[in-house]
């Protein structure tokens, strides 16, 4: 349910982005509409990367990584702790494309032209693709140890 609400969020940046490179919006729309997501809308309110949103996701892989992650690790083999290794990773990097694309995203917002707009498109296709990867990932390689041992 968390991932699904994360690939909303995704989605539906990806659908502005694709209405800009087709014509059919224009990269200053895209820049004050992308502003105006409540992800960014909180970096601005609280003063930090993205607020309650990010917030939320930094609770979702913290609570991963200090509580489930560990359990797994303990009681699983050495497969499922190469595992955990990785999803660990993946949270660092997925944490520092956010930053990434938020300062794209205020460099676009102050000069909305191709070249920002190219460069914030490139971060944005990057964390995507690497947000539905470690999603898609963690489910497949946890889902069933996550209900073994009664996790969630």
């Amino acid at each position: 349910m968390i991932h699904e609400m994360h690939i909303a969020a995704l989605e539906e940046t990806k659908s502005m982005m694709d209405r800009v490179q087709s014509g059919e919006d224009s990269t200053g729309s895209l820049a004050q509409q992308v502003t105006s997501l409540e992800l960014l809308e909180n970096y601005r309110r609280f003063g930090n990367l993205c607020g309650r949103e990010c917030q939320f996701l930094d609770f979702h892989h913290t609570s991963e990584d200090n509580e489930i992650f560990p359990t797994i690790a303990e009681k699983g083999g050495e497969g499922l702790k190469r595992v955990i290794a990785r999803l660990s990773e993946e949270h660092a990097a997925v944490h520092q494309l956010l930053k990434t694309l938020a300062m794209n995203v205020v460099v676009l917002h102050a000069d909305p032209g191709p070249e920002n707009f190219a460069r914030t498109r490139e971060t944005f296709e990057v964390l995507y693709e690497a947000i539905l990867s470690h999603f898609g990932y963690e489910q497949a390689e946890l889902a069933e140890a996550i209900d073994y041992y009664g996790l969630l």
